[in-house]
């Protein structure tokens, strides 16, 4: 399909998404948001917390990622991701009691900065599957 963009997201544990036929990508790196469209030159970003939004025909799609790269190269984003979800893998109420039990962690113990991540992450789900 010309004017597209294929797109792959890895984690250590699996293959999460493939789509042939995005027309956008917009990841969260450590140092800002980055566009992707077809035709991009090639860029390698280092991802944070975000989300990772997959524009195909009229709609998007959305996902948590978590630390490891984004590549670009000849209309194919490559993420390898540290972590990654989908919303329909997550259970908006188990998020929601994560995000408390960290709180809760966070001002009884030494400042973690595991928990801190835990934290990002669980929130940012959040925020993407629509709940808070």
């Amino acid at each position: 399909m010309a004017g597209s963009l294929t797109i792959q997201v890895v984690t250590p544990e699996r293959e999460v998404i493939v789509a042939e036929d995005a027309t956008f990508v917009l990841a969260h790196g450590i140092e800002g948001d980055v566009g992707i469209l077809p035709g991009r030159a090639p860029l390698l970003i280092a991802l944070g917390v975000g989300a990772l939004k997959i524009q195909r025909g009229d709609r998007t799609e959305r996902m948590l990622v978590d630390g490891g790269f984004l590549q670009v190269k000849d209309d194919k984003v490559i993420v390898l991701a540290e972590y990654a979800i989908l919303p329909s893998q997550a259970d908006s109420a188990a998020v929601s009691a994560e995000i408390e039990e960290l709180r809760r962690r966070l001002t009884s113990e030494a400042e973690s900065a595991a928990v801190k991540r835990q934290l990002a992450r669980a929130e940012a789900l959040q925020q993407i599957i629509g709940v808070g």
